[in-house]
């Protein structure tokens, strides 16, 4: 499948903190260990513009509704990119989104908006007592489904190998 060349990438919300779960951070919720958290999530208020990190296309936009028994991603986009020089296909997820601007197959650009954090305790944010944006980065192989969030010892359904500090990629991603 053809994707973009991403000649640069920018953080996807206007002001970027981690300020919650990070990448590889061990997450347990309900008194339940869920694995290593697989993305960065940034706390912000509901409404808050997410941005595309860079020029791209869409493989997958879809709404994965979370009830109080079973928290879940809500709307999640996940775009595919590739850059210029190594030719490497990788993959940004953004998830808990209140709203999904763009759907699968549409063609984004760098800073294009793609929808916005979702409410606390929504089905649209998956249902999690915060509102906030979980940001991944993968450069594994696209299977055409979700991807996790969270990576556990044993797990078949991704390789830890395949996800990457989602700050540090965006910051050390070079074209020249």
């Amino acid at each position: 499948m053809a994707y973009p060349f991403t000649p640069q990438v920018s953080f996807p919300l206007d002001s970027y903190r981690v300020n919650s779960y990070r990448f590889k951070q061990p997450c347990s919720y309900d008194q339940v260990y869920w694995g290593l958290h697989l993305g960065e999530d940034v706390n912000r208020r509901a409404g808050t513009p997410v941005f595309c990190i860079g020029r791209g296309k869409v493989v997958y936009s879809v709404l994965h509704s979370g009830s109080a028994e079973r928290k879940n991603w809500g709307n999640i986009i996940i775009v595919a990119h590739k850059h210029p020089q190594t030719r490497v296909v990788f993959f940004s997820l953004y998830a808990h989104l209140g709203e999904r601007t763009v759907q699968k197959g549409k063609l984004v650009t760098l800073g294009q908006k793609i929808g916005v954090v979702g409410a606390s305790n929504t089905p649209e944010n998956g249902q999690w007592k915060e509102a906030h944006l979980h940001f991944g980065i993968y450069t594994g192989p696209w299977r055409g489904k979700v991807l996790p969030g969270y990576w556990k010892k044993g797990s078949r359904r991704t390789q830890l190998k395949y996800w990457q500090n989602s700050s540090a990629f965006i910051k050390n991603y070079r074209t020249d």
